[in-house]
């Protein structure tokens, strides 16, 4: 049984930004555990810290679809508009970035897999000087007002994206007055699209990714006039921790070779048995993928063998396994009767249809019709061999 270890370094792959750029950092984080009380759940946990307008008003965080954590508390951008200018780029004004898709690496292994990133709002305190409160007065194109509480010249609220996969600007539609805004104690909500943690190894994936911020041509674009940090880098940190066990009556089981119906038919009338069969069950826990490879003490081609030393002869023991609640990943069949060999580019990998949990399973010996002819050549002959099953979650 081959288990990950998991390494915790952060990789850094840092971007191409001017020496003299606002950078802000920010941590996002997330975990995979199997769920007993919900075997099925295959999805990752959001770990990140919530941020602060979401605990102040989570009904509306979650009406919206947002998760918002903080970048910190500090003025990030400053917007100034003309008071004779009704462009909507002078108001209060966004158009998130398209989708953006990552690859986030394992520490340990450089084992990869793809994660989309989608923006799904924007949260802070805008302070205003000559101009209005731009959720109050009602907020047009391609988002919806997250609707928070104001004051003489603040307003807390933020925007919601209407469609995350395709965003389009978002504006105040209030283009009557002077503008001063100070953007106050920002969070962004991010929708992350990740894979199927079934079908990831344990390990701990990371990735750094940058979006710059500013006017025209920044991937977070904020509208005319608007000066401040010039870059969100969110560093990405997943962590897959998977359950596998794997359960044996004893530490070191034996299986021990029996014609179906007993030893009569051959004692009393010398008939020899069609075959000689032993199952072991043991149970497993499991929600991950894995492979299963057969290392034997005497070989017989690609199969493992039990040998006689006074003969100096070997015969082949047929190995299979039957996994309920697994499918094979070479063809997508169930787990059922599939042959082990001793020949690791032949290991079937098997994949669980969700977290099993002490599921019974059986590994399965057989002495075929030759195999027994051979044997009883020789009675009272005595036929060993050392057969041990490895459980490699390491593709």
């Amino acid at each position: 049984m081959t288990i990950g270890i998991r390494l915790f370094p952060l990789l850094a792959v840092m971007a191409a930004l001017p020496a003299t750029a606002q950078v802000v950092d920010v941590n996002v984080t997330g975990e995979f555990r199997p769920n007993a009380l919900d075997p099925g759940d295959t999805a990752f946990r959001n770990t990140t810290p919530r941020g602060s307008f979401c605990n102040w008003r989570p009904a509306e965080c979650d009406r919206n679809g947002a998760y918002i954590f903080d970048l910190g508390n500090r003025e990030y951008w400053r917007k100034e508009g003309p008071s004779d200018d009704t462009s909507r780029r002078d108001t209060t004004y966004i158009r998130f970035p398209p989708p953006r898709t990552i690859t986030l690496q394992e520490v340990s292994s450089g084992r990869t897999f793809e994660a989309t990133i989608s923006f799904a709002a924007l949260s802070m305190r805008i302070n205003f000087g000559g101009g209005a409160d731009p959720w109050y007065h009602g907020v047009s194109g391609g988002c919806t007002a997250i609707r928070g509480a104001g004051g003489v010249g603040f307003s807390l609220g933020g925007w919601a994206a209407r469609t995350p996969a395709s965003p389009t600007e978002c504006y105040s539609t209030n283009t009557r007055y002077a503008r001063t805004y100070s953007y106050r104690n920002v969070g962004l909500g991010i929708h992350v699209n990740l894979p199927n943690a079934m079908t990831l190894q344990d390990g701990r994936y990371v990735a750094q990714e940058t979006w710059t911020t500013g006017g025209a041509g920044a991937d977070i674009d904020l509208g005319d006039n608007i000066t401040g940090v010039e870059a969100v880098r969110m560093n990405f940190v997943f962590d897959v921790i998977h359950d596998f066990q794997v359960r044996f009556a004893t530490e070191a089981p034996r299986v021990q070779l029996a014609p179906e119906g007993g030893w009569s038919p051959w004692i009393d009338h010398g008939t020899a048995p069609a075959r000689l069969r032993q199952e072991l069950p043991f149970h497993l826990t499991t929600s991950m993928d894995f492979s299963m490879k057969l290392r034997c003490q005497h070989h017989v081609g690609d199969q493992c063998g039990i040998h006689d030393p006074q003969a100096d002869k070997q015969v082949p023991v047929d190995v299979d396994v039957t996994l309920p609640g697994m499918n094979n990943l070479r063809d997508g069949r169930p787990a059922q009767n599939t042959v082990l060999l001793a020949d690791d580019s032949q290991a079937p990998r098997f994949t669980p249809d969700g977290y099993l949990m002490q599921r019974r399973s059986t590994l399965r010996f057989t002495a075929g019709r030759e195999a027994v002819l051979e044997m009883v050549k020789t009675p009272g002959s005595r036929w060993e061999g050392d057969m041990t099953v490895l459980f490699d979650a390491n593709p």
